[in-house]
C-alpha cells in the first residue's frame, strides 16, 4: 500500500505542478485522494494547494522517495517551501521571500528563505535550476550575490524582526548559503556553501563543521517595544 501511496503522491505532484489541481476524471485511486487529504472543489477538480504539495513532497521523501526526485516535480515557489520546511524540521524560525523595495536611493532586494535559530541566521538563495552549461559560473556568480544580500540583511533586522513577530535583542551571525540540485557535495565558493537539496538537511546538523570556513556577517537588534 505504501507503494500505491508513493506512485500516487509522484503523480498528484506531476499533474498539479502548474495549476495547483487535478482533474476530476484522474486515473488515481479517489480512496488514496481522500486518504492524503485531496478534497474534490465541486464536482471538477482536486484542489491541491502549495501547502498541500509541499506536505506531499515531504511524506513522499518519508517513505523512501529521493529527495532529487520530488524537486523534478516541484515549481520553483515550492522549491523555496521545500527548503524552508527543512530548515522548520530543525526548529528554525523561517521567513520566505522577504523583500526590500528599491527606489532612487536603494536598490530592491529579496532573499527566498531565511531561518533564524538562536543567534545563527541563514540566508538562502534557492536555485531551482535544472542541467546547465556554465554551471561552475553561475553558482560562483550565484554565491556572490548571495553575500552582498546577506551583508545587507545585517542591516535590515527591525524589518525581518516584523516579519518573524519580534526577534530577540542580541548580536546575530549571518551566514549566506545557496541551495540548488546541481552539485552532488557541499561546495564552498568565496566561502559561501552550495548545498544541494538532498543534503540540506545533514548540512543543517553539521553546520558546526562548516561554520569556521563560512563567510559570516554580524548584525545587532534591539527590541525597542521593551
Amino acid at each position: 500500500m505504501t507503494r500505491d501511496i508513493l506512485s500516487t503522491i509522484k503523480e498528484i505532484l506531476k499533474q498539479s505542478r502548474e495549476d495547483a489541481e487535478i482533474s476530476e476524471d484522474t486515473v488515481l485511486d479517489k480512496d488514496i485522494l481522500r486518504e492524503l487529504g485531496i478534497n474534490q472543489d465541486g464536482e471538477e477538480v482536486f484542489c491541491v494547494d502549495r501547502s498541500k504539495r509541499i506536505e506531499l513532497a515531504q511524506r513522499a521523501v518519508g517513505s523512501g522517495a529521493s529527495i532529487a526526485e520530488i524537486v523534478e516535480l516541484l515549481n520553483w515557489k515550492d522549491f523555496e517551501g521545500f527548503v524552508a520546511s527543512i530548515l522548520s524540521a530543525n526548529t528554525f524560525r523561517c521567513v520566505e521571500s522577504f523583500r526590500r523595495r528599491g527606489n532612487s536611493l536603494l536598490h530592491g532586494m529579496e532573499i527566498d528563505v531565511i531561518g533564524v535559530k538562536g543567534d545563527t541566521i541563514i540566508s538562502i538563495d534557492a536555485k531551482m535550476w535544472g542541467v546547465r552549461s556554465g554551471k561552475i559560473s553561475a553558482l560562483r556568480t550565484a554565491a556572490e550575490k548571495q553575500k552582498i544580500r546577506t551583508q545587507e540583511l545585517s542591516n535590515e533586522l527591525d524589518r525581518l524582526s516584523g516579519k518573524m513577530n519580534n526577534l530577540v535583542s542580541r548580536e546575530y551571525h549571518l551566514f549566506p548559503v545557496v541551495v540548488t540540485w546541481l552539485v552532488e557535495e557541499v561546495e564552498l565558493h568565496e566561502g559561501v556553501p552550495v548545498v544541494p537539496i538532498f543534503k540540506l538537511n545533514s548540512f543543517i546538523l553539521d553546520f558546526y563543521q562548516y561554520e569556521d570556513l563560512m563567510v559570516v556577517y554580524s548584525g545587532y537588534f534591539e527590541n525597542s517595544s521593551f
